[in-house]
């Protein structure tokens, strides 16, 4: 006796267990709030926001500072009524923008982590020389710093700087000039 083997994507086998285990539907209903609120914020907002419950219609959204949260609080109105609409149902009532430390901690560890990676690829790539009408223009903007000893340093830091960001340009144009050449994406350093 042969078995009938049948072919399901991996899409279909998720919806049906998500089906089985989410038979209220509220943890996708959750999950499609949260989503909608995110894009609706943009980018900038976001950054600042971790962390989001939906109870009783109600979109608890915790953010980093007192001050984002007061900020947002006035927009509450705007951004329910972008979510709603983004969802297609009123499934959102009101929402809340709430401080949490966590969230301030997990922007701090993840400030850390960018600045990991700027010293990582640092080592990545040989810095650009500096032309001399940059390093005028770098000496004439410190040029107002009183201590000779600070302004030298000022303008060192700042030169080396420059040259540093040379470097990722002429790395990154090299990368995308392989991309082009090959079809291959590769991330860009910053």
């Amino acid at each position: 006796m042969s078995r009938l083997r049948r072919t399901e994507s991996v899409g279909s086998i998720a919806n049906a267990l998500w089906g089985r285990l989410d038979r209220t539907g509220e943890v996708a209903t959750k999950a499609r709030a949260i989503a909608a609120w995110r894009t609706v914020a943009g980018d900038e907002v976001a950054a600042h926001a971790r962390g989001f419950a939906l109870r009783d219609k109600e979109l608890l959204v915790f953010v980093d500072s007192p001050v984002w949260a007061n900020e947002l609080s006035v927009l509450s109105e705007n951004y329910r009524v972008a979510v709603n609409e983004r969802l297609g149902k009123e499934l959102v009532d009101s929402i809340r923008f709430t401080v949490s430390r966590k969230v301030e901690e997990g922007l701090a560890d993840d400030a850390e982590d960018d600045r990991r990676d700027d010293a990582t690829q640092h080592d990545l790539v040989r810095p650009g020389k500096a032309t001399e009408a940059e390093i005028e223009e770098v000496r004439q903007m410190a040029a107002g710093v009183s201590n000779p000893a600070l302004r030298d340093a000022a303008v060192a830091a700042a030169v080396a700087h420059l040259e540093w960001r040379k470097g990722i340009e002429a790395h990154n144009a090299a990368e995308r000039a392989i991309q082009r050449a090959t079809g291959h994406d590769s991330r860009p350093l910053r």
